[in-house]
């Protein structure tokens, strides 16, 4: 992540989570520099303690303290724990979480497009690289306040698709990925960055031209046969 050549991450930015086995997640520290990442970055959490944690309101800093295994000395819980923790608990097959910046994604989501972008598909492998649709959450506080908004939203999106998202985007602050594994998650990152950049440039030649519902449709059911 922090030395992929599309420029996922600057600095201290971004975030990792991992389901390391079935109880146990482990996050990056609030700070780490994912490129150069050691031992003392990660924090160790137990899973079932935390989604205990996250249920009830109001979530105490105590409490996800409480959850916590192990932790390098002096390693600040990252605010995309309890987001963390609340995604890899959607789907067994869920391993893999990722809060990263990239500037082709943060131009589109600081952007009247946004929901565009989300909702919409200019490209057929588009379709099987990141799916119909991706799903938008607005601007929220980092940490709970954030999951709580995510929860919200994807009460609808799961009625309606009947599986979990493996693309958030966040207004105004970047995008959360998940996936199964290591290779699976950089694949969906490098697609995604490819159609943010297909997409601004078709915005900047006068606006994308959108593939049809009944295409879209058409794409799924042949990718379903193959």
């Amino acid at each position: 992540m922090g030395g992929h050549a599309g420029r996922l991450v600057l600095g201290g930015e971004g975030a990792i989570g991992a389901r390391i086995t079935d109880s146990r997640l482990v996050v990056t520290r609030r700070g780490a520099k994912l490129g150069k990442l050691e031992a003392a970055d990660l924090g160790h959490y137990d899973m079932e303690r935390l989604s205990e944690v996250i249920a009830p309101e109001p979530a105490l800093p105590e409490d996800l303290t409480g959850a916590q295994l192990h932790a390098g000395h002096g390693a600040e819980v990252h605010e995309d724990l309890t987001l963390f923790g609340c995604l890899l608990a959607l789907d067994p097959a869920l391993r893999l979480a990722v809060h990263i910046h990239p500037v082709a994604i943060d131009q589109i989501t600081a952007s009247p497009r946004a929901r565009q972008f989300a909702d919409r598909r200019i490209a057929h492998n588009e379709v099987l690289a990141v799916g119909s649709a991706m799903l938008l959450v607005n601007y929220a506080e980092p940490g709970l306040t954030l999951t709580r908004e995510i929860q919200k939203k994807m009460i609808l999106w799961r009625d309606r698709n009947k599986t979990a998202p493996r693309v958030i985007l966040v207004q105004n602050h970047g995008v959360i990925l998940l996936g199964a594994t290591n290779a699976g998650l950089i694949d969906s990152i490098e697609a995604l960055l490819k159609y943010a950049e297909l997409f601004i440039g078709a915005s900047l030649l006068g606006g994308p031209v959108f593939l049809t519902p009944q295409a879209i449709t058409q794409i799924e059911q042949h990718q379903r046969g193959a």
